[in-house]
């Protein structure tokens, strides 16, 4: 063998090979920037001005996270027409994938969809299996243009009896952000800077039509069509789908009757509002907070114990294969079968005469530590990068804590610190808006894709005592 040949192989041995989780976070990463690039330019914004390019990389990656978090002010204020087109197309990119999207446009181009893309696509959605993956993509295309659309006829006549002609576009860039539980809005221009959904407060039809959009986009899309397939016949569903559906309407209804009781008397949110408007708004904060950030009430203005709660829900999230973040609901349902089980002294998790695979339990257990972990270790940093840039009533634990579990969970609601970060702060929550929509477990996969030797040897048992 020649030099020039071993150099050769040596080179071949030494080529990186992407697996699933790197194009993943490589494709996001491409969207984002490609997407900041198009904010940074004049017509992008309402001033004709450069936007900084580390704001730019702070919204893309907000829009592309679907967490609705800004630095920029108000997004109607501050964006052009363009801009808002772009952040709409960013948002949708999120939402269902970029590679769903690169999926469909290979299909209209009549190009071959290859096992890598198909492989890319189950890891994406958290599938089990590679069959079917195209027929997924194209459904799921199908089912987020026809939610989306229902959601826009729902809301265009209280928009634009309200608001006019400019209701048409708030109607449908709201209805594509809530289900792609975005929680940008563009209601600043009419409504008042910074308010949200908070001119719609007492209106029942936004608020149940929000709500509406937020649901759908948190359940996941498995779930989605696991419901059309069956007709919603509660018994042909999948366990998956069981859990799923019983965790969310479950923290829904703890959600809303806690709101109605912890802010009925606070005049500084639902105090001075009728018995049918506090109901109306407890469900929409009990909504809100799983991934989206629209609010009807001011988050700041919350007791601490309801901003408690706001932090628990936004960290539980939506459900695996949505729109939404945090740590999921299944992994929250699993998390407390463990504990029960524990509790028990059993050797086996068990829900229903069903056993919980040990690979998942392992997983969930992997994705709640790792989720705590980033969200400590940030707020631990926020709190020594941000002092001086906000105000002190403002830079408090609870605050900076509320702030952090906002971004990597993807929820978008803020207590007002968000404007006023520093670089280092704005870099922080980047990151933990990035690794809240990609997920841990692909982040983990980027570095720990290959079985270590640990698997494939048994070793002996280690008592340690816990408890």
């Amino acid at each position: 063998m020649t030099t020039s040949e071993r150099h050769h192989k040596f080179l071949r041995k030494r080529r990186i090979r992407l697996n699933s989780a790197h194009i993943i976070v490589l494709g996001f990463l491409g969207v984002i920037l490609f997407g900041a690039f198009l904010l940074c330019l004049p017509i992008s914004a309402k001033n004709r001005q450069w936007l900084n390019f580390l704001d730019a990389i702070f919204t893309a990656t907000s829009a592309v996270s679907t967490t609705g978090l800004s630095v920029v002010g108000d997004t109607a204020c501050h964006f052009s027409a363009f801009g808002q087109a772009v952040l709409l197309i960013l948002i949708q990119f999120g939402g269902v994938g970029f590679m769903c999207i690169t999926t469909l446009f290979m299909l209209l181009l009549r190009r071959k969809i290859t096992i890598r893309d198909r492989l890319v696509m189950r890891a994406e959605f958290n599938q089990n299996e590679n069959r079917g993956m195209v027929r997924l993509g194209r459904n799921i295309m199908v089912v987020t243009l026809g939610i989306e659309s229902i959601g826009f006829l729902l809301l265009l006549y209280p928009f634009v009896s309200r608001n006019g002609g400019i209701g048409v576009w708030q109607a449908f860039f709201t209805s594509v952000s809530a289900f792609c539980n975005a929680g940008f809005d563009v209601m600043g221009v009419t409504q008042g800077a910074g308010t949200s959904l908070m001119g719609f407060a007492g209106n029942v039809m936004v608020n149940l039509s929000v709500s509406f959009l937020i649901i759908l986009g948190g359940l996941g899309f498995t779930v989605l069509m696991d419901l059309g397939s069956n007709k919603c016949n509660f018994r042909k569903l999948s366990f998956h789908t069981k859990i799923v559906l019983i965790t969310s309407f479950a923290l829904i209804l703890f959600g809303w009757v806690f709101y109605f009781g912890a802010e009925y008397s606070n005049v500084r949110t639902m105090g001075n509002k009728t018995l049918g408007d506090k109901l109306l708004s407890s469900l929409f904060q009990s909504v809100t907070p799983r991934s989206t950030g629209f609010a009807t009430v001011e988050q700041s203005e919350l007791r601490p114990a309801s901003k408690f709660v706001t932090m628990f829900l936004m960290f539980v999230g939506a459900s695996p294969g949505s729109t939404g973040g945090g740590i999921r609901t299944a992994t929250f349902a699993v998390l407390l079968l463990v504990m029960i089980a524990g509790i028990r002294g059993n050797d086996d998790v068990t829900v229903r005469r069903r056993k919980i695979d040990p690979h998942v339990t392992r997983k969930a257990s992997g994705v709640f530590i790792s989720s705590l972990a980033v969200v400590l270790l940030s707020t631990v940093i926020l709190l020594c990068t941000e002092k001086g840039h906000a105000a002190p009533q403002t830079l408090t634990l609870e605050n900076v804590l509320f702030e952090t579990i906002s971004a990597y969970t993807t929820a978008g609601l803020s207590c007002g610190i968000t404007a006023t970060l520093s670089v280092p702060g704005k870099i922080v929550l980047s990151l933990l808006m990035f690794f809240g929509r990609v997920g841990m477990v692909t982040i983990g996969l980027m570095f720990l894709h290959k079985k270590g030797i640990d698997d494939r040897i048994g070793y002996p048992e280690a008592n340690i005592m816990v408890g």
